[in-house]
């Protein structure tokens, strides 16, 4: 009955369409690996922690866009997924969780390993799949775009002598129909688009649609419109100059939520019409009035309106001719680090400050640069891992993160050995702290103690996190070094001028 408990939850995973599972080995978990181990078509990653392990498989999600799984075993192990959970459900991916668990009678018992696992993880997940020896099972047929928990209860002795199965006889079924999208109101206002967080594809998918409209594009890096030809005489880069630029009445946002303040403040200013378009159901504001969120499928009629577009009153170099006035700030190193990047390389963000600054120092990149980032709940978690899950399938890959990113998530490169050779260069902006916090109006008043305590501010270098994980390792202070950067995996510290990044943003206000 083990033995049959075991091949039908692997069944369920190849008929959803899993190819690719990150393992996070125990001794709950054992039936389950060996199983997969004697399985064919299916890709094992192997993690010696959890947390690691559900991020990776989010960044293989992000670039192939196809499920991938995460296996742990019971108690505090499968507690290490929620982070990842949430970033997945707010990206729409349907990441599947399959823990390991004790038997349901050891529930509410304290007994070692027998926390609560079933509905672990709330909302964040389309259902939780309690699945026992014995118990009768309803197996999902599709998967929605959101993570999916299935929850395996398994008595002793453990039997590690399993069977395994062939992935690539269970065929998926094929994806619900599009959505219908009835008629939709557009003011007759002065209109500008906001495009983020598209994936490559969909971002040649809505290309033509937006050429068509001609209007202002306040494009993220995320976006992956910028480079593109037809395109270029409508792209902005997305900076307060920009918002406070354009005179913007109504505003279309193609994807994901954008990370300008500008748009957080639409929450204040409910004369202003927002329409989005998006994959997910997400609106990005709490305000209900002048605010409709439609399918991705509404891109076709949108393309057939006629708007006015909204007029941008503003020299275009305006924030290059400040990058050319302070060349070691940290926007200016955004733009050295954009002149680097080649058509096909994947390039990677992180949150806080390292996203704002590629959108504002973005300036025409080869067409092809793929751009991703983990935008779902803004968070610095995990971030290193995704990077290594979207790189796995790129030959050249780049990561952009700050300090305190960084170190939380010291054991991502443990995966490496495991990954297809190629050039990563993990780029680690060190500015001694979050140093986002000193943009935030509201803090800048803070005593110093304060200051320091909610900065983190620290002496920590990266040299021997490099060493530790066999990188080569550069030391960055002038932009010389980032030219001739060897092949293979290094990592790239980069240390900015504190005073000439102030400089920078004090001439941005």
């Amino acid at each position: 009955m083990k033995n049959l408990l075991i091949r039908s939850t692997l069944t369920a995973l190849a008929r959803l369409g899993v190819a690719e599972v990150c393992v996070a080995a125990g001794a709950r978990n054992a039936p389950l690996i060996t199983a997969l181990i004697a399985s064919d078509g299916i890709k094992l990653w192997s993690f010696f922690e959890e947390r690691s392990a559900a991020f990776f498989a989010l960044g293989r999600m992000m670039a192939d866009r196809m499920p991938v799984a995460v296996l742990t075993t019971s108690g505090t192990a499968a507690a290490e997924l929620l982070p990842a959970v949430i970033e997945a459900y707010y990206q729409g991916l349907p990441l599947v969780l399959v823990t390991a668990d004790r038997p349901r009678r050891y529930r509410g018992s304290g007994a070692p390993q027998a926390i609560e696992q079933k509905d672990l993880f709330g909302p964040y997940v389309s259902a939780c799949i309690d699945v026992e020896q014995g118990a009768s099972i309803s197996w999902p047929t599709r998967l929605a775009d959101k993570p999916l928990h299935i929850n395996v209860c398994l008595d002793e002795p453990l039997d590690a002598e399993q069977h395994g199965i062939d992935f690539l006889k269970h065929h998926p079924q094929k994806p619900l129909a599009p959505a219908v999208v009835n008629d939709f109101i557009l003011s007759g206002e002065p209109t500008a688009v906001i495009a983020c967080g598209l994936h490559p594809h969909e971002a040649r998918e809505v290309a033509p649609a937006l050429a068509k409209l001609g209007l202002p594009i306040i494009a993220e890096a995320t976006s992956n419109l910028w480079g593109r030809p037809d395109l270029a005489s409508l792209l902005l880069p997305s900076s307060e100059s920009t918002f406070r630029a354009l005179e913007i009445r109504q505003v279309i946002r193609i994807g994901g939520v954008p990370s300008a303040r500008w748009w957080r403040d639409l929450e204040n200013r409910p004369e202003v019409w927002v329409t989005n378009i998006s994959r997910l159901p997400f609106p990005g504001l709490a305000r209900k009035e002048h605010v409709q969120t439609l399918p991705w499928q509404a891109l076709d009629l949108l393309a057939e309106r006629k708007l006015v577009a909204a007029v941008f009153n503003h020299e275009k170099r305006a924030i290059q001719s400040l990058l050319d006035a302070h060349p070691l700030s940290e926007p200016a190193w955004m733009r050295e680090l954009t002149r680097r990047f080649n058509a096909g390389e994947r390039v990677f963000i992180s949150n806080s400050l390292p996203i704002r600054e590629m959108n504002l120092a973005l300036n025409s990149p080869e067409e092809g640069v793929e751009f991703f980032a983990n935008r779902g709940a803004n968070g610095i978690d995990g971030i290193v891992s995704t990077w290594l899950g979207t790189s796995a399938s790129s030959r050249n890959s780049w990561l952009i993160i700050g300090d305190l990113s960084a170190m939380y998530d010291l054991a991502a490169p443990w995966i490496m050995p495991q990954l297809p050779q190629g050039n990563r260069k993990l780029v680690v902006i060190n500015n001694r702290g979050g140093k986002i916090f000193s943009r935030v109006k509201s803090l800048r008043s803070l005593p110093g103690e304060a200051r320091q305590i909610i900065e983190n501010q620290h002496r920590v270098t990266f040299e021997p996190w490099a060493a530790m994980w066999g990188l080569g390792y550069i030391r960055a202070t002038k932009t010389s070094h980032l030219d001739k950067i060897p092949d293979g995996a290094y990592l790239i510290e980069v240390i900015a001028d504190l005073d000439e990044t102030e400089a920078f943003y004090a001439a941005m206000e």
